[in-house]
């Protein structure tokens, strides 16, 4: 018998009985403390964490996930519960903000400053360690997602697709939390097809959508019920843009190689949501890096229409 499998369908990889998981992941290891008899869903480790921070470990020596490449990029996690698929993104260099309900927030401050506490005093790879602070964030509350400063180079969330309802304010939350480059990496277990396939149209309305193979997952760490998706916003129709030179062309090294699946999702250069389509003039003349980024990829996506005769 391998030393590894798959996990079969009545297999977990964390049990809700639990008062704590422990899990090694890139070298350090996390200790997620769970409430078990809290009436809250946030308060405890759900499987597909474990899957979305193991694919992030599998994948990191190179692509898009490779600390070069996410070394000061700004992610934002969506219902992070207890926390752990934030310090995926964090010990991979990122810096995190990991979001949930008030009610959930003591127990993920408490996850956050203990692991942060843990990796900070750890006598290697701590060097790479970017950081992850707390924020409050209700879908759909235009206050909250102020709050948190948008837009994001990385939005993730594990199990946050489970109730009809909420999709739409959490379809609003991430357009709103989305910039033109932004990826969004999204995991969690079907539950219900209904739930599913209403969510499957409604991303595929608005973002380009990428399901991650299973052999692209950790050999252990992965479920039947449980998928990995990759999205990027779509691109707004030529005709509604504004014209923008930019200041400079944005670098695209990143001191990586492309990852094993050739995709270069993250390359997209869509305009993602209608209010990013009317660009702002920056103050006193001089434009900031999210505006060179997005004046940038604007300017590339009209040059490769230019016909030189």
């Amino acid at each position: 018998m391998e030393a590894s499998r798959t996990l079969m369908e009545d297999d977990r990889l964390n049990s809700p009985s639990t008062s704590a998981i422990i899990l090694d992941v890139l070298g350090h290891r996390l200790q997620l403390a769970q409430d078990p008899n809290s009436k809250h869903l946030g308060t405890t480790v759900w499987d597909a964490s474990v899957v979305l921070i193991k694919f992030l470990e599998r994948n990191s020596r190179k692509g898009r996930f490779c600390p070069a490449r996410l070394k000061g990029k700004r992610t934002i996690e969506l219902g992070a519960g207890c926390g752990l698929a934030g310090f995926g993104m964090a010990l991979l260099g990122s810096d995190v903000v990991s979001t949930d309900q008030v009610e959930v927030l003591p127990l993920l401050m408490r996850n956050v400053e203990r692991n942060t506490s843990y990796i900070t005093q750890a006598s290697s790879d701590s060097a790479s360690f970017g950081s992850i602070k707390v924020s409050e964030l209700d879908w759909g509350n235009n206050d909250h997602i102020r709050a948190v400063d948008p837009p994001f180079d990385f939005i993730i969330g594990t199990d946050i697709v489970y109730v009809e309802h909420l999709l739409e304010p959490l379809l609003q939350t991430i357009l709103a939390l989305s910039g033109p480059r932004t990826t969004i990496l999204l995991g969690y277990e079907i539950r219900s097809t209904t739930v599913h396939e209403k969510m499957m149209r409604m991303w595929k309305e608005n973002f380009e959508v990428e399901s991650v193979p299973k052999v692209k997952m950790d050999i252990k760490y992965r479920h039947p019920s449980i998928q990995l998706f990759r999205m990027v916003p779509k691109a707004q129709p030529r005709h509604n843009m504004s014209v923008c030179i930019p200041c400079q062309v944005p670098e695209t090294g990143h001191g990586c190689s492309e990852d094993e699946e050739g995709s270069r999702v993250e390359e997209n250069e869509g305009i993602g949501s209608s209010s990013d389509v009317e660009l702002a003039q920056p103050e006193h003349g001089k434009a900031d890096d999210w505006e060179t980024r997005r004046c940038g990829a604007m300017a590339a996506r009209l040059l490769r229409d230019v016909k030189i005769t």
